[in-house]
């Protein structure tokens, strides 16, 4: 895991824990690394999970099936973002959603649950539950922020909340966002080819130019 480690003590998990300290916490939590290739699941819908994922290579998808096997993309997920964290504490619930890899993903799985196992905790791994902490509080703002997009009534309220917030997000009216079409659609709960046309009406409106991931938001 050395490969890793400058990713690794540079993440919000791991924030103020010293390089020379990682490789203790990463034993203490029973840290074992995994790579997928492209299009794999790591996790799917209904399995118990033991260990939460911190990815450390390519990115997962989190997502959501229904019956007929249609998805929704609830995030995406990059290099030192942590996945699981819920389940790896609770243990006994079944997941609700799946974990995919669909660019391929390596992935380092923690035992996380060992940080409340007791009070006799390093000082390192103390900072690292108050990160995590903090994680779990972010990721339900995150969740909060879809839920406003989810909300909108139609396609193009949608892709406005979304492209602001991507804005806002990255400092400037030109942005990259993670996901392909198909990907966008099912993040934001639309049909695919509704979404194309309406990001069609919205250039020729004047709003936004955009290429493959690139936009750019203009004045009215």
């Amino acid at each position: 895991m050395d490969k890793y480690l400058q990713i690794i003590a540079s993440a919000s998990l791991f924030r103020g824990i010293a390089k020379t300290e990682i490789a203790a916490v990463l034993q203490n939590l029973d840290a074992q690394l995994r790579v997928y290739p492209r299009n794999s699941f790591i996790w799917q819908l209904g399995e118990q999970v033991t260990t939460a994922g911190f990815v450390v290579a390519g990115s997962v998808h989190i997502l959501r099936e229904d019956y007929w096997g249609r998805q929704n993309i609830l995030a995406q997920l990059g290099c030192g973002h942590l996945f699981g964290e819920v389940y790896a504490c609770l243990r006994q619930v079944p997941l609700t959603v799946s974990v995919a890899a669909p660019n391929g993903a390596t992935v380092i799985f923690l035992d996380i649950k060992r940080l409340l196992a007791g009070s006799a905790r390093s000082e390192a791994e103390n900072r690292l539950l108050h990160n995590l902490l903090l994680l779990m509080a972010e990721r339900n703002l995150f969740l909060t922020q879809k839920m406003e997009y989810l909300t909108k009534r139609t396609t193009r309220e949608k892709l406005l909340a979304y492209l602001s917030e991507q804005a806002r997000l990255q400092q400037s009216n030109k942005l990259t966002i993670p996901f392909n079409r198909q990907q966008l659609a099912d993040f934001l709960a639309v049909d695919r080819s509704a979404m194309s046309g309406e990001l069609s009406k919205m250039q020729a409106d004047g709003l936004i130019r955009y290429k493959k991931n690139n936009f750019e938001l203009l004045q009215k």
